[in-house]
């Protein structure tokens, strides 16, 4: 005859709880615990989730980090994002900070998803007034039980009609647990936006690769730092148009260049001077001269400053050596001739 057990009811039920409760893989736990962050005063006015908060500005404003985090994991992946973009991010934070205890913090994540899915979302203190000056949005967060972590799914739902067509881009951290059922929770909360199929998720056993990891990603999202503005060749051009031909002169990369150049497009009467050796004209107010060096042999084609009259003079015939001329340009090619005419001309002068 066979003997039959009975399981106590008691660890049938612990069992269950255990099952859907997450382990490791779901939360990473950093290295070198960090201190939590303290539950502040809900009721403090520097707390009110109705005041916007603003971002901490980078240098690249068409970009801002959006992130939550607990163990301080999804927030060094946000601060790399914000590092190898430079650009604006800001963190999300619950109205009442997370315990500090680990497994009441557990608890809490389990009640507040469930609570969620009754539609109601846990409050939280960070807002935004809009995002209207951001190309991409990235939102990053821990996932929690599978999900995207409570805090960040209150933000979303709060702010969702603000994102409407925005592009967003997710990046999360979890010990094991994938992304696909969070990225499907962030289209449910905004349904209006763009959320990227290529996303970026850091487990426990690649977050040593957070720097290459982050930067292939950028790249695919086609996302990068605003490279600083130099001068190349276009921006150093001028057209001058005379009648129905345009000619063009490069011009120099001083003061007096790029102050004319600041003033285009304008229009203007080149005065004969001496024979047609120089076509002149008076800029009003004259040009900036700090930093120019005053000795100039004009050929045919240079465009020069007076200095002691102020005029700008454009050389049709060679002319002696003159400590008081300045060079801020020449006409490109044999375009010279359109002006080595009698009398005076009308010309419009705009940036090529």
């Amino acid at each position: 005859m066979k003997k039959i057990f009975l399981i106590p009811l008691m660890f049938l039920t612990f069992l269950s709880l255990t099952a859907c409760s997450p382990t490791d893989d779901d939360l990473i736990v950093p290295e070198t615990p960090e201190q939590p962050e303290n539950p502040g005063n809900g009721n403090s006015d520097d707390n009110d989730p109705e005041e916007p908060t603003d971002p901490i500005p980078g240098g690249n404003g068409r970009y801002l980090v959006l992130f939550t985090s607990r163990s301080g994991n999804t927030e060094r992946v946000a601060n790399e994002i914000r590092d190898q973009l430079d650009c604006d991010i800001l963190e999300v934070e619950p109205e009442t900070a997370f315990e500090i205890d680990y497994n009441a913090m557990l608890e809490r994540a389990r009640d507040e998803l469930n609570a969620i899915q009754q539609g109601n979302f846990p409050a939280v203190k960070t807002s935004m007034e809009d995002f209207d000056s951001y190309d991409l949005v990235f939102v990053g967060y821990p996932i929690w039980y599978g999900s995207m972590a409570t805090t960040m799914q209150s933000f979303l739902h709060n702010h969702s009609s603000k994102l409407e067509g925005k592009r967003i881009a997710l990046f999360a951290t979890s010990g094991g647990s994938g992304i696909s059922s969070s990225a499907r929770e962030a289209e449910a909360l905004c349904p209006n936006s763009e959320i990227l199929d290529q996303t970026l998720l850091l487990t426990s056993s690649s977050l040593s690769q957070m720097e290459s990891r982050i930067a292939t990603w950028l790249e695919e999202i086609g996302a990068h730092q605003e490279e600083p503005e130099t001068p190349d060749q276009s921006s150093l051009s001028m057209a001058i148009t005379v009648g129905d031909r345009t000619i063009t002169a490069t011009m120099e990369d001083n003061a007096a260049a790029r102050d004319l150049l600041s003033r285009l497009p304008m229009e203007v009467t080149l005065n004969d001077y001496n024979n047609t050796t120089e076509k002149i004209f008076y800029p009003d107010p004259e040009l900036e001269l700090e930093g120019v060096t005053r000795d100039c042999a004009p050929v045919p084609g240079d465009i020069t400053i007076y200095v002691p009259w102020g005029n700008l003079a454009i050389f049709c015939k060679n002319w002696s050596s003159s400590n008081d001329l300045v060079r801020i340009g020449h006409i490109d090619g044999n375009g010279i001739e359109a002006l080595n005419v009698p009398g005076d001309i009308s010309v419009r002068l705009e940036k090529r």
